[in-house]
């Protein structure tokens, strides 16, 4: 009986401890912006949450929007809808969130980049007159080739985000 006893206590702690080694699997990453949009980020997978200022909502569906900071529009991040949200309310913009899903990485490499190129020199073609748009582009085009150069990983990684939740703050 109380060998019983011993084995059943062993096999309930055995059990327990399974189930404390899957919890962090489940465990929500907090990230910042800032994170997820430097170079060295790395996704590991899971479930991630991110909070920011919603700076678009897409008038036409409501299935996406641009969380961001106001103060520099090349620090944002895309945020779609998933089958827990059917979309996102317009009331948003403005509004500071926390958006809880999982990323997705787009990666942007030199081949990504001459492609880009090409396309925005076609579209100076088929233009009239010469644009200053046309110059921004090209610079941005030329800092993310410099980017790509400098990464370590040979390219650099582009993240959207599928969002699961959201809440106002």
């Amino acid at each position: 009986m109380k060998k019983s006893l011993i084995l059943l206590v062993a096999m309930v702690f055995a059990l327990f401890s399974c189930k404390q080694a899957e919890k962090p699997a489940d465990e929500i990453q907090k990230l910042t912006l800032e994170q997820v949009l430097s170079d060295n980020f790395e996704y590991k997978g899971g479930q991630v949450e991110l909070e920011g200022l919603v700076l678009h909502v897409c008038a036409h569906s409501g299935k996406k929007m641009f969380i961001g900071n106001p103060d520099n529009p090349e620090q944002k991040i895309q945020i779609f809808t998933s089958d827990n949200i059917s979309s996102f309310p317009k009331d948003l913009e403005g509004v500071k969130v926390s958006v809880v899903g999982t990323l997705e990485e787009e990666k942007l490499d030199m081949e990504y980049a001459n492609k880009l190129e090409e396309e925005i020199k076609a579209e100076e073609k088929e233009s009239s007159d010469h644009s200053c748009e046309f110059e921004e582009s090209m610079k941005k085009v030329e800092n993310l080739k410099q980017r790509i150069q400098n990464s370590p990983k040979g390219y650099i990684s582009k993240y959207t985000m599928k969002a699961t939740s959201f809440k106002k703050l």
